[in-house]
């Protein structure tokens, strides 16, 4: 069922709990009573055609308006691709390392598997944060800086700088390493670990992996399916202003 913009707001999130973390990215706090997705919209001053295909996106796994959101201005994808990352640096990753160290604490008999879980786990987050830093600090400004080069037909000293200094088609293979290692640490969890005493934390941990695994393939497709063919075509119009 599609979400549509006469639906209450509450009436979304019983259909789709999962759809909590989405909305709260935007901005939008429990507690909107029976008001509609439109009228949160506007009183929030949100995007209303962004936000009705970006939930539609995440609550429908093969619903992915690609041209829909490719009219969307960049910034406003921009603006939510970086809540998302607040959203992993400072909730998702730090809640599975908070269990991990839990786990390591309650079976002391296990320590050298729950060790082994909690390093890979460390280098992953390590390549994710280094991944998500390099986004926020070369290519969301680069990405800015060729739509507003585009959509001006002007190209200021500080843009022009920005745009030598990048090209999107180093970043299109990007994502592949990191999605590589949280897959590789689910299966060590599952296919070669013998489950600690606590089997419910261990559980619990790998549960939230999936979860995170899940909710980066969103996010990055958004990026490489939305993002990367907007740039591409942009850097075309912008090779013809030079």
């Amino acid at each position: 069922m599609r979400i549509t913009k006469d639906m209450k707001m509450a009436s979304v999130i019983q259909m789709n709990y999962m759809l909590i973390p989405v909305i709260y990215r935007f901005g939008i706090n429990l507690g909107f009573g029976d008001k509609t997705v439109k009228e949160i919209c506007d009183e929030t001053e949100i995007d209303l055609n962004f936000f009705l295909q970006l939930v539609n996106t995440y609550h429908d796994k093969d619903y992915f308006p690609k041209e829909e959101l490719q009219s969307i201005p960049s910034k406003d994808i921009v603006a939510y691709l970086k809540m998302t990352h607040s959203s992993y640096l400072n909730e998702k990753l730090t809640e599975i390392e908070d269990l991990i160290e839990s786990l390591q604490h309650a079976e002391a008999e296990d320590e050298k598997y729950i060790l082994l879980i909690r390093n890979f786990y460390e280098g992953y987050k390590n390549e994710l944060t280094e991944h998500i830093l390099h986004e926020e600090e070369v290519v969301f400004p680069y990405v800015l800086a060729v739509e507003e080069i585009c959509s001006t037909g002007f190209i200021s000293d500080s843009n022009k700088k920005i745009y030598e200094s990048f090209s999107i088609s180093r970043y299109q293979d990007a994502h592949d390493d990191v999605e590589e290692k949280l897959m590789d640490l689910k299966t060590i969890m599952i296919k070669y670990l013998t489950p600690p005493l606590n089997t419910s934390l261990y559980h619990k941990i790998i549960q939230l992996l999936f979860m995170l695994e899940q909710d980066l393939n969103y996010h990055s497709r958004i990026e490489d399916k939305v993002l990367l063919p907007k740039m591409i075509s942009m850097e075309k119009i912008i090779t013809e202003l030079i």
